[in-house]
């Protein structure tokens, strides 16, 4: 259950998705007690009443006009390098394989869509979330560092996953350092663990990155 909140929250919030505001806040608080629960409730203090404009508005600067916002998890991996269309072909693969409909728009390592799928199929989507563990923790450093009350939501997603271990914080400082392949997404405040001497950008890429 608490996976396919964290899909419907980490939408952009339209119409539908507000309309139902109520509903989905009394399904968090039917949730069973834990650090992920309480993370999806500090979410909803921030999101339950807040005005439909605003939130919307809050959505759009936090994830479509930064790439250091981006919920398109193989991206940071790979950029736009060529592997990358490997990458989601594979998970678009994964998806036919468990019998998952893909009836989106949205490429198959969003990050919703994927928690949408392990949801519903909970031993194919939670070992596709831990494959991006890396990506998911830059995401989180990012969001925490702006203040955004997103990050309660990425907390309340890597209570499931694996922790960090030295090849993910490895992983984690290069993504941070260099950017995804070929680009330089300006992630050096989020990372406690970044390597001394480490070079950084502070570049700010605008427009949504997919």
């Amino acid at each position: 259950m608490i996976f396919k909140l964290l899909s419907i929250l980490l939408r952009y919030p339209d119409d539908e998705v507000l309309e139902h505001r109520q509903a989905i806040a009394e399904a968090a608080r039917k949730l069973p007690d834990s650090p992920a629960k309480d993370a999806v409730l500090a979410f909803l203090a921030h999101w339950e009443n807040g005005p439909a404009s605003l939130l919307q508005e809050d959505y759009t600067a936090t994830f479509d006009f930064k790439r250091r916002g981006c919920l398109y998890l193989s991206y940071y991996r790979y950029g736009d390098a060529r592997a990358r269309g490997q990458v989601l072909a594979d998970m678009k693969a994964a998806y036919a394989r468990a019998g998952y409909p893909l009836d989106t728009t949205e490429l198959p390592d969003y990050l919703p869509l994927v928690l949408e799928f392990g949801s519903e199929i909970l031993e194919e989507g939670l070992p596709m979330l831990a494959e991006h563990r890396a990506a998911i923790e830059v995401i989180r450093r990012s969001l925490r560092h702006d203040g955004s009350p997103y990050a309660h939501l990425v907390d309340a997603l890597v209570f499931f996953l694996p922790g960090l271990d030295e090849e993910t914080v490895a992983e984690m400082q290069t993504l941070i350092v260099q950017g995804p392949p070929q680009e330089s997404v300006g992630l050096e405040p989020y990372a406690a663990d970044a390597p001394p001497g480490g070079q950084f950008s502070n570049v700010v890429f605008e427009g949504r990155k997919r």
